[in-house]
């Protein structure tokens, strides 16, 4: 009876570790649109921002690209971040993140199972090597 609960609290452990990992990721809070190089700037410099023209919502605005090096009237794909309030900085869609690829969900899923395995051989290994009290042992 103690094995089944230690193997039930293993596999479900390893069931929430699969849910926690492969869960989509949630809804990012920026949005990718197409962009306007209206300023190119070189990318020697300290300020190596090129300026682009973009459309968020109904009004268009220019912001600040975080990449440099594009040629005047080039259209870029940006992501745009959520909060548009203030000075607007945008980042290049090829550069931008987005999210978790499998390969590293996978890896961290099977260190998990992993390590959980070793613990449970750990276990099974420590409990076969323990002492019994004898009878005489309880005498003295």
């Amino acid at each position: 009876m103690r094995w089944a609960l230690v193997l039930l609290v293993l596999g479900l452990a390893g069931i929430a570790a699969a849910v926690a990992f492969w869960w989509p990721a949630g809804s990012t809070t920026a949005h990718r649109t197409s962009a306007t190089v209206v300023t190119p700037a070189p990318c020697g410099g300290r300020d190596a921002y090129d300026r682009v023209e973009l459309k968020v919502g109904d009004q268009t605005r220019t912001a600040r690209l975080d990449g440099c090096g594009h040629q005047e009237s080039e259209v870029v794909e940006v992501v745009v971040p959520a909060d548009t309030s203030g000075d607007l900085t945008v980042q290049a869609a090829t550069s931008a993140p987005s999210g978790m690829p499998l390969e590293t969900r996978l890896a961290v899923l099977l260190t998990c199972l992993s390590g959980m395995a070793g613990g449970l051989y750990a276990h099974l290994i420590g409990g076969r090597h323990r002492p019994q009290a004898t009878a005489s042992a309880d005498a003295v």
